[in-house]
């Protein structure tokens, strides 16, 4: 009997382990496929207009900043295609002779961010999570780089000037500094970010929200004949031009304040780099899209 048991046993003890870590691996696997399921899966646009307000608001904060440190904006490029345009006449006077190419390398930064940001997107697949976060992980690290490149001194920071009425020494802002080659890598960066934010306007289907440019959200908001007559919660197209420029001047306002502060551009920068972060996470737990197209 005793020899019939021990194999028995033997067999049960054996048999117990193997379900056990048999269990283990099928819940280690059911694990690694919810989280790649998860991280695949399309998120939902439903309040993602949210996340593009808050984006005018970092877009409002760096360019406020960016055009006390450097004459020339990261994310409008309207005013940097006039500025641009007035360097091939050495204008405006009031600025060094080779200001325009902080301008121009704005341009071009920004042409360059829209072509890798889309194509990325379009192909890794739009809307899928893992997707934004990288692209906004992208985004948030030029911003952070430019951040310390200002902070330690490799490039202009934002003081606010004084006029020459009270400040003898003024004209010394006015002096050529030559070509400004500390000045264009930061402005680079946070240029080719700036169109992250706009391809996710699109790739979110909410091109009424650009995130960068104010003009048209002007003229579509006084176009609409339901601005005044609906009620506040009835218009959304309304609540979310609004929003936008609203959100968008807060920034200035913010960026302007830092200028004058201590903290100047590095310290704006920081703070955006803190809002772009938080914004990484909220796509991390943001809803999933279950309807039948979403991508896989």
């Amino acid at each position: 009997m005793d020899d019939q048991r021990e194999p028995l046993l033997g067999n049960g003890h054996a048999n117990g382990h193997s379900s056990r870590d048999s269990l283990v691996k099928q819940s280690s696997k059911t694990w690694v496929e919810r989280f790649r399921r998860r991280m695949t899966a399309s998120v939902n646009t439903d309040w993602a207009d949210l996340i593009l307000i808050m984006c005018f608001f970092v877009s409002g904060l760096i360019d406020s900043g960016a055009y006390n440190a450097y004459s020339c904006f990261t994310s409008m490029q309207t005013g940097n295609t006039v500025f641009a345009a007035l360097g091939v006449s050495d204008l405006p006077v009031s600025q060094p002779r080779l200001s325009w190419t902080k301008s121009l390398c704005s341009i071009l930064s920004f042409l360059l961010g829209s072509a890798a940001f889309s194509t990325f997107h379009r192909l890794m697949g739009g809307r899928k999570r893992w997707v934004l976060m990288l692209s906004f992980t992208i985004q948030t690290a030029f911003i952070a780089l430019s951040a310390l490149l200002v902070q330690h001194g490799k490039s202009s920071d934002s003081p606010a000037k004084t006029p020459p009425s009270l400040d003898p020494s003024f004209v010394n802002v006015l002096e050529d500094p030559g070509f400004p080659w500390s000045d264009l890598v930061p402005i680079g960066l946070l240029s080719c970010q700036a169109a992250g934010k706009v391809v996710a306007s699109r790739v979110l289907e909410f091109n009424a929200l650009p995130t960068v440019v104010l003009t048209t959200l002007f003229n579509d908001l006084m176009s609409d004949p339901y601005l005044l007559t609906a009620g506040i919660f009835s218009n959304v197209q309304r609540n979310r031009r609004v929003g936008g420029l609203a959100f968008y001047f807060g920034g200035a306002v913010l960026g302007g304040v830092m200028a004058k502060s201590s903290l100047g551009l590095a310290g704006a920068l920081w703070i955006a780099v803190a809002l772009k972060g938080a914004i990484i996470l909220v796509w991390l737990v943001w809803k999933e899209d279950t309807s039948d197209d979403t991508d896989g």
